[in-house]
């Protein structure tokens, strides 16, 4: 019965037209599948993804560290493998920096390695190896929307390019405002944006292969609530080839606690000599709520304009990979019916559910902070594994946060927090 469903909604999709909005990592992704999907089933899929910027000079604010399980999906499931240019440093491990303390964190590589790449180059990769692949790219954005109203079953995309029919549309424009407008106003409100968002800047700063492998060498330094910067969630200091990239980020955060940031003794023993008013700062941001409407009627959402990425490691192109593959997949198992895109929801369940689970790891950051109790965790995941190994994984992304709760926030474990918390106090006011 199941074979026979999947070969009645494969007849569904045939000879259909998909069009994809973006063609940043969500969109390649989604794009990618669906031709070797269609390919392999015989499909006859048309699919059209849209992309106005321009990869050599248009820049996607991120730190470009890619992390497990990306060279899973890319070589399982696309069929594409990174070449070896793309990668500027194999990342071995983060020194945290927190509560006063720092500890440095270093896990086993059995769930895949992790690299720092220049995200500009590696947009361009994937973008060339959708062309590759026999996706029809269009470098021109989208302008307009139509879904399909009585008597019209087609969505009708208007473009700077021209006007395309299609039957099913995939969002992968990731926080574009104009496009996330664009989109609100075409599904009459179904689709809501994400409500929040962090704010976030970063630097690149260029120095020497010398001073990087002496002052950084292969590690990320990362700072959970910079001291004296009350708007800041976090910042990193990121070893690349011929520079490093500092970046931050918080909810109300400015161009000045970048400034602060950079100006930290902590933070300025690891860069090399700088003058703040010579840097070029780049602003972006990353959802911190989920959107709502993120499936409809001829439409399901990927990536970025989900809003479900996870608060500290984000791992945004992972989630933009992933999703992109999963919709794909659905679409060609389940067709391109409502009722088959609410399936894609029900797939994704787990990406959701973990960005509810980042959240409340947060907010016990935040109290630990505030209380101390972040130090004391530090101190005790230099001496207890397990400790270690849930800060590894949330810090680094290699284990989703439901599973660091359910592995590690138990009575026992919280209970030795509290008894080594309340030792910590006694020494302080001893």
């Amino acid at each position: 019965m199941v074979f026979m469903g999947k070969q009645l909604a494969s007849e569904e999709i045939r000879g259909k037209t998909v069009a994809i909005i973006g063609g940043g990592p969500a969109g390649c992704a989604t794009a990618i599948r669906l031709v070797h999907l269609s390919r392999k089933q015989d499909l006859g899929l048309r699919v059209v993804l849209f992309e106005g910027k321009d990869f050599e000079r248009h820049y996607n604010q991120c730190a470009g560290v890619l992390s497990p399980p990306i060279e899973e999906l890319l070589q399982c499931r696309l069929d594409v493998e990174l070449p070896y240019e793309i990668f500027k440093r194999q990342i071995f491990g983060y020194r945290l920096h927190t509560g006063g303390k720092e500890i440095l964190l270093v896990g086993p590589h059995r769930g895949g390695a992790t690299y720092a790449v220049r995200r500009v180059v590696f947009d361009r990769f994937f973008l060339a190896s959708a062309e590759k692949a026999g996706v029809e790219v269009s470098r021109s954005r989208v302008t307009a929307i139509d879904f399909p109203r009585t008597g019209r079953d087609r969505v009708f995309l208007y473009t700077e390019g021209g006007m395309i029919k299609a039957d099913a549309v995939v969002a992968a424009f990731g926080l574009d405002d104009g496009m996330m407008s664009v989109f609100e106003m075409s599904t009459g409100g179904r689709y809501r944006r994400p409500g929040k968002y962090m704010h976030t800047f970063v630097v690149k700063i260029a120095t020497d292969r010398t001073f990087i492998e002496k002052k950084l060498g292969s590690i990320i330094y990362a700072y959970l609530f910079p001291p004296g910067i009350p708007n800041l969630d976090f910042g990193a200091i990121t070893p690349k080839g011929d520079h490093v990239i500092a970046n931050v980020a918080g909810r109300h955060a400015t161009v000045e606690d970048m400034y602060a940031f950079l100006s930290l003794a902590v933070v300025r023993d690891h860069l090399p000599p700088l003058a703040l008013d010579g840097q070029e700062v780049y602003r972006g941001k990353f959802p911190g709520k989920p959107a709502k409407g993120t499936t409809g009627d001829r439409y399901l959402v990927v990536g970025d304009a989900t809003g479900w990425m996870r608060p500290f490691k984000g791992k945004g192109i992972n989630l933009a990979i992933h999703t992109g593959i999963l919709a794909a997949e659905t679409m060609v198992e389940h067709g391109i019916g409502s009722a088959s895109f609410r399936l894609y929801e029900e797939r994704t369940k787990n990406l959701r559910e973990d960005y509810l689970y980042g959240t409340w790891m947060r907010h016990l950051c935040k109290a630990g902070e505030i209380t101390g109790m972040l130090g004391t965790i530090l101190s005790m995941a230099k001496v207890d594994q397990g400790v270690h190994d849930a800060l590894f994984n949330a810090v680094s992304g290699h284990d989703s946060f439901r599973n660091i709760f359910l592995q590690h926030v138990r009575p026992r474990v919280l209970a030795n927090v509290v008894r080594n918390y309340i030792v910590d106090q006694k020494r302080r006011w001893a």
